[in-house]
């Protein structure tokens, strides 16, 4: 097999993405290796293979920022601070959040949940601030109805409800902002309605999510997705990593990896729109259920927005035992405008490398060694 070479020998995002990490919040392990926040499973703390293969997509021109900082005054342990006043339990402190409060949770595990109804509140968690097996409504754990909310800092886990869709968050008011966020071992990440506006994820990690085909990690129906700076490893039980019903998709310097998991595409636009992915790892791992990478449209095109595609620049390794097919597009797809360029793309069988120019506009490695990437699970770095 002939591949297309470049000249400069380096892995193609760490040239440009060689900054400081950026921390998810939360300590995980991943059964893989070790992590520490913000780490990535099995992959040595330099994080470059030895030999990383040639060729490098053009240098985007952005590095990876580090992580906002919220100032916010300490707080002890196990209680939550509404606008200066203490309180020790969630359902106290929920009744005390108005318009514009700032909501600061102290370490420790809290096994209630919170509706948050007020707009332009601010939630910001300590080190160890975990809502662990919480719920309210039979929904989520925090169920967020009012408007231009954030939360920054918070872990949560093992939620589940009895319609089999337990998230973390259920969004159901306009315009969300989630930031080192720590979501696992849960039914679902987050779940948003119709009408919701924006959801922008960044500097957060999504791992082991996933129920019975229906639940994901992300579960969109914004206006607008925007992911950056995370990370999402091992839906499970054939969920998606990333699900997205909003007329607008972006993902940027994110690692999306299903890695020993039996989970289903990374990412999947059901109804189509605008899709960019740049800058980015995917990882289609051996026990994938579904053998397209993304999906896009596959439940059909909403033909009243744009319909685009656009993989620029990234790393995307396919090592589905069963095949690997990079994009599924439905049976009519003539009104979808195509871009795959300058990517690293790893694995074999590759079913559609000669449609969309993919041979002639990207660099293409039959194996990881070919690549110079180390055995399974490692991963390549791309400086989160």
């Amino acid at each position: 097999m002939k591949y297309q070479k470049l000249t400069i020998k380096t892995s193609a995002l760490a040239c440009v993405l060689l900054l400081s990490a950026c921390g998810s919040g939360s300590t995980s392990s991943t059964g893989i290796g070790s992590e520490q926040p913000g780490g990535t499973p099995g992959i040595p703390s330099e994080g470059t293979p030895t030999n990383p293969g040639s060729g490098t997509p053009s240098n985007p021109g952005t590095g990876i920022p580090d992580k906002p900082t919220v100032p916010v005054p300490p707080v002890q342990n196990s209680v939550i601070v509404v606008d200066g006043k203490t309180f020790t339990s969630p359902s106290e402190a929920e009744n005390a959040i108005q318009n514009n409060s700032l909501v600061q949770f102290g370490s420790g595990v809290f096994t209630q949940g919170m509706t948050i109804r007020p707009d332009n509140v601010k939630l910001v968690g300590s080190d160890g601030t975990h809502f662990k097996g919480a719920q309210v409504q039979n929904k989520a754990t925090f169920v967020i109805a009012g408007d231009n909310v954030s939360m920054d800092n918070i872990e949560c886990s093992g939620v589940s409800v009895p319609n089999e869709n337990g998230a973390c968050i259920r969004q159901e008011g306009k315009d969300l902002r989630l930031s080192g966020v720590y979501f696992h071992d849960s039914e679902q990440g987050i779940l948003t309605a119709k009408n919701t506006g924006s959801l922008i994820i960044e500097y957060s990690t999504f791992e082991r999510l996933g129920k019975a085909g229906y639940a994901h990690a992300v579960y969109s129906a914004n206006d607008r997705l925007e992911i950056r700076y995370s990370k999402f490893y091992r839906s499970k039980d054939n969920g998606h990593e990333i699900k997205s019903r909003a007329k607008e998709t972006l993902i940027e310097y994110s690692e999306i990896a299903s890695l020993d998991s039996a989970d289903s595409r990374l990412v999947d636009i059901s109804n189509g729109g605008k899709l960019t992915i740049r800058n980015s790892l995917l990882e289609q791992g051996p026990n994938t259920a579904n053998f397209q990478v993304i999906g896009f449209g596959m439940e059909g095109i909403d033909q009243s927005v744009p319909q685009s595609v656009e993989l620029t620049n990234n790393i995307i390794l396919m090592e589905r035992q069963k095949g690997n097919v990079l994009l599924g597009l439905p049976s009519d797809s003539s009104s979808v405008q195509i871009s795959i360029t300058g990517n690293n793309l790893i694995g074999t069988p590759f079913n559609d490398k000669a449609e969309h120019n993919i041979q002639q506009n990207n660099n293409i490695y039959d194996s990881r060694s070919a690549y110079g990437l180390g055995a399974f699970p490692e991963l390549p770095s791309i400086g989160l």
